[in-house]
């Protein structure tokens, strides 16, 4: 580990989850569901840091009893983007941050990859889309995007874009993981919520209606958060089948 990391992932956990009680907590693998999302990470080989930024004793404790860094941010603030930003000011080294949530415990390390590359590449921010099914095209909890010629975010929404009139123009599924440059990750937490970020209720919008550029980069399918105690027994099942080295 760098003692002056250029590239940092920060994992945001929040102890209060209302759908599943302490998912990030849940340790019938062995290890808290947080670890598994950490330890993933740690995979990737362009960061040079992974650090748990979280809001409760118990979750820094989960962390650093698996040998991660980890970051205590106050339970108040309003989004997993600003505590992002909270840990990422206890590094001032670090130049590009990606954002992975606490609960994407089978994220693969390579689209993390991607999205440092992408970074060092220089896009402001980056993201990633999946390809969107048919019978999720409106479906409000899908996320959709729609890029321009050379992959920036056009637009996210909960509705079904673009309207298809002729030939599909390819909207695809938003997956909530971010890169920033940190300049664009302190200016997104300082800039006021925006009329269609309150609309959609997407904080991505942020960033587009301040003009803040966002790369979209493509993946082959959406990764599986954990929300409810059956994604959380079929991630247990997957575990001791597919993921035997998740460690």
């Amino acid at each position: 580990m760098s003692s002056s990391p250029r590239l940092i992932v920060v994992v945001p956990a929040r102890r209060a989850s209302t759908r599943l009680p302490d998912k990030l907590l849940l340790a019938e693998s062995g290890r808290p569901l947080l670890a598994h999302t950490l330890s993933q990470c740690a995979k990737a080989e362009l960061p040079d840091l992974v650090v748990a930024a979280v809001d409760d004793a118990d979750l820094l404790e989960a962390a650093r009893s698996h040998g991660f860094d980890v970051v205590m941010t106050d339970p108040d603030l309003p989004s997993g983007t600003d505590r992002v930003w909270a840990a990422a000011q206890q590094f001032p080294s670090a130049e590009f941050i990606v954002n992975v949530q606490g609960d994407e415990a089978e994220i693969d390390p390579k689209v993390i990859d991607s999205l440092c590359q992408a970074l060092l590449d220089g896009a402001q921010t980056a993201t990633l889309s999946a390809p969107l099914a048919d019978e999720m095209r409106d479906d409000p909890a899908a996320v959709k995007v729609v890029t321009d010629i050379n992959g920036d975010a056009l637009y996210f929404s909960r509705s079904a874009i673009p309207f298809v009139r002729g030939a599909d123009a390819g909207a695809r599924l938003h997956i909530g993981v971010y890169g920033f440059q940190r300049e664009n990750l302190k200016r997104f937490s300082e800039l006021k919520p925006t009329p269609l970020e309150k609309c959609e209720k997407l904080e991505q919008l942020r960033l587009l209606e301040n003009g803040i550029s966002m790369r979209v980069l493509k993946c082959s399918h959406a990764g599986v958060g954990i929300d409810t105690r059956s994604d959380y027994d079929m991630f247990l099942q997957r575990l001791n089948t597919s993921l035997p080295d998740n460690d």
